[in-house]
């Protein structure tokens, strides 16, 4: 496991990273490869619990995301860390058959 201050990397036995815990006041919260929360804040261990049940077979749930103000019902396409392409939910919302590329930056995801 590799530390900061603020963020562990989680990797499991064949040092494959499967996603990250981050301090937030003092608790730890589970998130994914690119920061889409797993859980609420808790101690440590069960971050890092959380992190290696959940952490890639998350990638596979559906997931709600805040779009331009919006709360929206996404599949994750394809994830890198810094972005997502997404597909809404709903088959009769106007996107684009490969979804669409949204910046992590500033993008709230959370396990809907």
């Amino acid at each position: 496991m590799t530390k900061t201050e603020t963020t562990r990397e989680i990797r499991r036995d064949d040092d494959e990273l499967v996603g990250l815990i981050r301090c937030e006041g003092g608790l730890w919260r589970p998130v994914t490869l690119f920061g889409g929360s797993l859980a609420e804040p808790t101690d440590a261990a069960e971050a890092e619990a959380v992190v290696r049940d959940r952490g890639l077979s998350s990638l596979a749930d559906r997931w709600l995301a805040t779009i331009e103000g919006d709360s929206v019902d996404v599949w994750l396409l394809e994830v890198r860390p810094d972005r997502v392409r997404l597909r809404r939910h709903d088959p009769m919302a106007t996107q684009s058959g490969p979804g669409e590329w949204h910046e992590v930056a500033g993008l709230d995801l959370h396990l809907a």
